[in-house]
């Protein structure tokens, strides 16, 4: 059965979402979706709406809330590396975090990732995707 989506708005809904999905941890991204809204069309005319929409499906190591997708909304950045089984390292999130500023809600994978650092937001090895909005739902 497919939940309806639940909007992250306040610091109690961010909560609320690390806490339902135990901070992502023994998660592991299984599928992702992205839509720029972007087209041309039929007369070689550029529509740029830029909606940016992402949506990540993770399952976890655990029959509670096993699946879970979260769609981002206007996503301004992407930063993840992605491995296989040929590069000897561990594939599933041992924990992970929504966050936000004053400007953005953040996913990252670095518990002490602070959103209003500009340092860890630069750090090329920190995993994060930074949207406008977040929404989420038990699928």
């Amino acid at each position: 059965m497919i939940m309806e989506w639940n909007e992250v708005i306040t610091d109690s809904d961010i909560a609320y979402l690390n806490n339902i999905y135990d901070d992502f941890e023994d998660s592991m991204i299984v599928s992702m979706n992205y839509i720029s809204g972007n087209s041309v069309d039929e007369n070689l005319v550029g529509n740029m709406r830029g909606d940016n929409d992402l949506k990540i499906v993770f399952q976890r190591l655990d029959k509670d809330t096993f699946s879970i997708e979260l769609w981002f909304t206007h996503t301004r950045q992407i930063r993840l590396q992605f491995v296989t089984p040929s590069d000897n390292c561990q594939m599933d999130i041992m924990k992970a975090k929504v966050c936000r500023n004053e400007r953005a809600l953040f996913w990252t994978m670095w518990d002490g990732f602070d959103p209003d650092n500009e340092e860890h937001r630069n750090l090329s090895d920190v995993a994060y995707i930074e949207a406008e909005g977040l929404k989420w739902r038990v699928v």
